[in-house]
């Protein structure tokens, strides 16, 4: 083979080598690019997902749950300042359960108990369990 055609050989080859350098920079390029999109898409995601846990009410085992609750705060709440025979004990029960709701509602910022959110479930039920009506008077 003369010099000229291992030249030309050659230079051959070089082409074909800086041609696969460039298509491998461009998908590097483009690996990065998606890498850093993934990324961006993953936050987004994120806090979509958070801004529908913030959203969701409770569901219907919550909610009998909440009424659970209250039913037996309001109740604990009558036996303590009056006897079951007494007349006034289910009148009071009443008015205690609707003072308990009135006040979870407005600590909740909710116009239905139901609409509280479900990531503030568990502070809702200890709002109830731990309510005492002298804390709102």
């Amino acid at each position: 083979m003369e010099t000229g055609q291992i030249l030309a050989v050659v230079g051959q080859q070089l082409q074909w080598s800086e041609q696969q350098g460039a298509a491998v920079r461009m998908l590097f390029e483009a690996m990065g690019a998606m890498k850093t999109e993934m990324a961006e898409d993953k936050e987004e995601m994120k806090m979509m997902v958070q801004e529908v846990r913030d959203s969701v009410t409770l569901i219907d085992a919550e909610c009998d749950q909440m009424q659970t609750a209250v039913r037996l705060k309001s109740n604990e709440l009558t036996k303590h300042r009056f006897n079951d025979s007494d007349l006034k004990f289910k009148e009071m029960v009443g008015r205690y359960r609707r003072m308990i709701w009135s006040k979870l509602k407005e600590q909740f910022s909710v116009a239905k108990y139901s609409h509280i959110r479900r990531i503030d479930f568990d502070d809702a039920i200890d709002f109830v369990k731990n309510f005492q009506p002298e804390d709102y008077m």
